[in-house]
């Protein structure tokens, strides 16, 4: 079967991320299978977009730069790189990420199921200044820092959601739900919009492609309790507000999450006396829901 047309689009908004976009793009002009289109949309930052455009269109000379001024947030700025893409696929990858050499591949294979409307990559973290985690980071919540968490392993499977970190969807199917949805946090965007095409098309599913990598960075102001605890409430607000909009069905996969996943890390850390990482665990489990309580409260006393 002929390979799809690919574009890959990267969405920019800060340059205290320099190296971390020139290590993307200098990725990105290494892969196995060369995109047709290569997007790079600049979010709010003019004087980011002259930069991007003087000093990396001569080295990168197949990146489009898009100047991105309209719009609420950086989910309209994805959105705005879907409107410029002509391809059939569209693949997605943060700033902050590397991809491997067969990232694109790997990214693009499953779609010759044509039940298959998105395609979930798998992201390693990269932890800056350190060669692992810390020892209390519990890998259950990866997802924190933007990465494959612990439960998805290393076999393609069918998943609810994909990472905006890495992933691809039919464009056509992006433009039959109107793209990315800027009503929801931007942290729980990639879920909403998998929810919404699952919902739209019957038998839409969303494929787990591990062969599919990038390695997503962690900077050291990401790497405390404060960032972890704080990052745990907004994934707790946005579930409340995913659950508002797509209702209580949504959470079944976070309660087997909660079971099976959290459960056997509680216990495997106690076994290994970590109780540390137990507390993290835990922790974080508590402000999450917390998050999901006020969030869920909040709304309730809005529609009264």
């Amino acid at each position: 079967m002929t390979t799809p047309t690919v574009s890959v689009v990267i969405i920019v908004y800060t340059e205290e991320r320099w190296d971390a976009i020139v290590r993307c793009l200098e990725g990105v002009d290494r892969l196995t299978l060369t995109p047709n289109e290569i997007f790079m949309a600049v979010d709010h930052n003019p004087a980011m977009f002259q930069r991007l455009t003087n000093e990396l269109s001569p080295r990168f000379p197949k990146v489009q730069f898009i100047n991105c001024t309209e719009g609420p947030n950086g989910t309209w700025v994805r959105n705005t790189g879907i409107g410029a893409a002509t391809s059939e696929i569209v693949a997605f990858i943060d700033d902050d990420a590397a991809p491997e050499p067969q990232w694109l591949e790997g990214l693009v294979a499953p779609f010759v199921e044509p039940d298959i409307h998105v395609v979930a990559g798998r992201v390693i973290p990269n932890w800056l200044g350190a060669k692992k985690a810390p020892r209390w980071f519990p890998p259950e919540y990866l997802w924190i820092v933007g990465a494959t968490w612990r439960g998805c392993g290393k076999t393609p499977t069918d998943v609810r959601n994909a990472i905006g970190a890495s992933m691809a969807a039919r464009r056509a199917t992006l433009n039959l739900v109107n793209g990315f949805s800027s009503d929801i946090s931007h942290a729980n965007d990639d879920t909403d919009l998998c929810l919404r095409i699952v919902k739209s098309i019957p038998g839409a599913r969303i494929r787990y492609a591990p062969d599919s990598i990038v390695d997503h960075e962690v900077p050291r102001a990401r790497q405390n309790p404060r960032f972890y605890f704080k990052r745990c409430w907004k994934e707790g607000v946005a579930k409340g507000m995913t659950t508002d909009i797509h209702g209580r069905g949504t959470l079944l996969r976070e309660l087997d999450y909660c079971v099976r996943f959290l459960t056997t890390g509680v216990l495997g850390s106690l076994v290994t006396l970590r109780l540390g990482r137990v507390v993290f665990l835990v922790g974080g489990f508590g402000t999450t829901l917390v998050g999901w309580i006020y969030s869920r409260t909040r709304q309730a006393l809005k529609n009264s």
